[in-house]
């Protein structure tokens, strides 16, 4: 893909005993939330996850250039996860791939 940027997100559950993290789930979730916001043509896009640790829950997602700004709303809008309260943070964004190591937080 080119022109693209990576998010580094980081998943925070309320209760993290009753939900399931998959990377098929949290895409599914993205792009629904995509879709809510921006319509059924503004939010399609190509989103790929490519890493995720369901220990740290965190994933690093790879996005088209012209719809960082419409993910980057769309995560941080989103308020559940399998039904659990949730809240998504962005802790960077880069035009060079990212790992979990590269943010100092």
């Amino acid at each position: 893909m080119t022109d693209s940027q990576y998010l580094d997100v980081k998943l925070k559950l309320r209760d993290t005993e009753t939900v399931v993290l998959t990377p098929g789930y949290l895409s599914g979730g993205i792009l629904n939330s995509l879709e809510s916001l921006f319509g059924e043509i503004g939010g399609r896009t190509s989103l790929d996850i490519v890493k995720f640790s369901a220990a740290e829950r965190r994933l690093i997602l790879r996005v088209p250039q012209e719809f960082v700004e419409r993910a980057r709303i769309a995560v941080t809008l989103i308020g559940h996860y399998q039904e659990v309260p949730c809240h998504f943070q962005v802790l960077k964004t880069s035009k060079k791939q990212l790992d979990f190591d590269d943010v100092g937080l």
